[in-house]
């Protein structure tokens, strides 16, 4: 964030007193990560429940935004609890039904450019990632995706899951082995 920029911490004060513009601010600035953590922690080709999900979420946050104390939590610790109470509510709703390998990229994130060959495989590798991502609990999971794509640290993790430090690091620990054992095939192949 460059040196002009305002905290998080300002923009959501901001928008408490009025300030339209700097929750559409904050938004934009963690939209891609918050979209991406909900997306992980849910079948990851089911766009349409993600994005109201996502959308869910940001209401949620803009309507609790006045529960929001920096003296407690950045902000960043508060949002993720937020989304992060959103997506298990929904999880409990569903019954957490078994997920199936429909084999669709929802993102399309295998390049049309590359050799077929090398795209199929990106594809699949994606796809394995994903599924096993799905595989590891919910919470090996949200330790796993706070800290690596939301980049969090253990003790934020710990805060928005509402675990001890060491429950986070253990979850964190137990999902990287679970993910580098399970994905061996890739990295040696």
């Amino acid at each position: 964030m460059a040196d002009s920029e305002p905290a998080d911490e300002d923009l959501i004060a901001r928008y408490l007193r009025g300030d339209r513009a700097a929750f559409d601010r904050l938004y934009r600035r963690h939209d891609r990560k918050t979209f991406a953590f909900v997306r992980q922690m849910l079948h990851p080709t089911d766009r349409a429940t993600v994005e109201d999900l996502h959308q869910d979420g940001w209401l949620a946050v803009a309507a609790k935004a006045g529960s929001f104390s920096a003296s407690r939590a950045r902000f960043s610790t508060w949002l993720y609890t937020v989304l992060r109470n959103q997506v298990l509510d929904h999880l409990r709703a569903r019954q957490a039904r078994p997920v199936g390998d429909d084999g669709v990229d929802p993102d399309g994130l295998a390049s049309g450019v590359a050799a077929p060959e090398r795209a199929l495989a990106e594809k699949r590798l994606v796809q394995a990632v994903e599924r096993e991502l799905l595989a590891l609990s919910v919470e090996q999971r949200e330790a796993f995706l706070l800290f690596t794509v939301v980049e969090l640290s253990l003790a934020e993790v710990a805060d928005v899951t509402q675990a001890p430090v060491e429950t986070a690091k253990t979850r964190l620990r137990y999902a990287r082995e679970a993910l580098r054992q399970r994905l061996s095939e890739w990295r040696d192949g």
